[in-house]
């Protein structure tokens, strides 16, 4: 049996694009753009355009305001958390979630071909679940029909009389294939 479609992959469930600030801006310009865009992240990027850190709502709340920090005069280069951790695009999701936990981390910026193509949460992951489910569902499904084993019959056809070496057991009979198809007609009729 071949299964009709892979893994459900980072790239599906990912967030994009990537929304980034330079590590000299301040926490307080990270916190307006954080709230224009309505996300909970920035990729951090130095001159150069490299990825070097992200800066996280949490990261705010416990470097900058659990210590009574200006965020105006706080840069983000100090409260960043860095390096960036990343994931293949066409990783699994498990494989993502299994990172974040092992690394215990809420996001992963998401590479293809090298280059920072977007960023996946646990928020993302958890809206996937639907899908998740209908693949779960799906898979399910597949590999019950090829469980069912028809069986087939030599002998003759308790409907024509015919010899046939591929009876079906239909309502209690022994049916040949042609005289199946005619009662089906039949019964569509």
């Amino acid at each position: 049996m071949k299964p009709s479609r892979k893994a459900l992959t980072v790239d599906e469930v990912m967030s994009y694009p990537v929304i980034s600030i330079s590590p000299d801006e301040s926490v307080h310009a990270a916190v307006l753009q954080m709230v224009h865009h309505d996300i909970s992240s920035l990729i951090v990027v130095n001159d150069e355009g490299k990825d070097v850190g992200i800066i996280t709502e949490r990261d705010v709340i416990e470097k900058v305001v659990a210590r009574s920090k200006d965020p105006r005069l706080v840069k983000v280069r100090e409260v960043m958390s860095n390096p960036l951790k990343k994931i293949s695009s066409d990783s699994s999701i498990v494989e993502a979630l299994d990172k974040m936990r092992r690394s215990k981390i809420k996001k992963l910026g998401v590479e293809r071909g090298g280059r920072l193509v977007g960023i996946v949460s646990e928020r993302d992951l958890v809206y996937a679940i639907p899908a998740i489910y209908e693949l779960i569902e799906k898979t399910a499904m597949e590999r019950s029909r090829s469980i069912i084993r028809k069986e087939f019959y030599e002998g003759f056809c308790e409907e024509c009389g015919m010899w046939s070496d591929s009876l079906s057991i239909v309502e209690g009979r022994l049916l040949c294939e042609d005289c199946m198809a005619d009662l089906k007609i039949a019964s569509e009729e």
